[in-house]
């Protein structure tokens, strides 16, 4: 009997050493455990750049993330120079539009102004002739009224009218005498007289 308490006695005591021993392994390794994993979070997490320049002067190839960073700090920025851009596209397209109509408008007004012309209108803007001779030739009469610009140069209004009664002044054509030169456009005739360009 006493053996076998022996026996016993030894038994339980193995036992609850090895209880004893179970917990401090197990104490010493999760903590272990949770430290290492901790750490290789921290290790391998991505943590974005905040200065994408400073990426690029480092040579390095910027990512998704940073890009993004970076636009983000810079939205008001882009925002304002997108206005701006916006703004001088439309202030270009309104001021094209003002220089078209203007021409135009220009261009009508010079038309209607040498379309109407007669010998008393171009008196009225430009001043009395040099010259200014009429001929009748039956049923026509015929005018030229010589205008002496830049010393030898004449430049030469023709016009025409029915003999009849209270018959209109017609304007024909205006030349460059001196130099044998015929203007044909409005334009270069008021631009040969500017003084045509009125609405006297």
């Amino acid at each position: 009997m006493d053996a076998k308490t022996g026996e016993h006695a030894y038994s339980n005591e193995r036992t609850e050493t090895t209880m004893m021993d179970t917990p401090s392994v197990v104490t010493k390794t999760v903590p272990s455990q949770v430290e290492n994993g901790t750490e290789f979070w921290e290790q391998t997490r991505y943590k974005p750049k905040t200065d994408l320049v400073k990426s690029l002067k480092a040579g390095e190839l910027p990512s998704f993330m940073e890009f993004k960073d970076f636009a983000r700090k810079t939205r008001r920025l882009w925002l304002t120079l997108a206005a701006a851009i916006i703004g001088l596209v439309a202030a270009a397209n309104v001021w094209a539009r003002v220089a078209e109509w203007a021409r135009n408008t220009r261009v009508k007004r010079q038309e209607q102004a040498v379309a109407t012309l007669t010998p008393e209108h171009l008196m009225a803007r430009c001043g009395a002739a040099a010259q200014d001779v009429t001929k009748e030739v039956y049923p026509i009469a015929m005018r030229r009224m010589t205008y002496e610009l830049r010393g030898q140069e004449k430049l030469v209004f023709a016009f025409s009218r029915t003999m009849e009664a209270k018959s209109d002044w017609v304007f024909l054509s205006m030349d460059n005498e001196s130099r044998g030169e015929n203007f044909q456009t409005t334009e270069a005739k008021v631009e040969a007289m500017p003084c045509l360009d009125s609405t006297k």
